[in-house]
């Protein structure tokens, strides 16, 4: 008992973080999820490969390995370019950052899946109703697809 009273400031700041870390991933993650979503079904095929490309990959690497080639690896990557073109100098890349973005977007490939697969499954005629009702497409997004 008198371990946990020690360290007590510091879980409470892990706990903090972690709730952070999981509410920042998970807006990234919503973004992703729905721009990918929207891609595979658009009917641009550029888009749709696009997406295709992404939920593969991204779906295929272990998490751990995409965080720490994120972190690690873009770091590199963003401090070459940078002294390759001449824009800017040294970039630190926060834990955080790369924590909560790389994993907003691992749960985006997995989201993106998600929304298209609940997508697909609504009635088309629900979407012919509330087109020949006359409503716009943010319309029917928000009281038909989105509910």
């Amino acid at each position: 008992m008198n371990l946990l009273l020690d360290y007590q400031d510091q879980l409470i700041d892990g706990t903090i973080m972690t709730i952070k870390l999981a509410l920042t991933s998970l807006v990234i993650a919503l973004i992703f999820g729905l721009l990918g979503a929207w891609a595979k079904l658009s009917p641009n095929r550029a888009a749709q490969r696009l997406a295709g490309a992404y939920t593969t990959v991204v779906r295929g690497v272990p998490d751990l390995v995409l965080i720490l080639l994120v972190f690690f690896g873009g770091q590199v990557t963003l401090n070459n370019l940078g002294a390759a073109t001449g824009l800017w100098g040294y970039v630190e890349v926060s834990q955080f950052a790369a924590g909560a973005g790389t994993i907003g977007v691992i749960f985006g490939a997995y989201f993106t899946e998600t929304f298209r697969g609940a997508i697909m499954a609504i009635p088309r005629g629900q979407i012919e109703a509330g087109i020949s009702c006359g409503m716009r497409r943010s319309l029917i997004f928000r009281h038909i697809i989105w509910p």
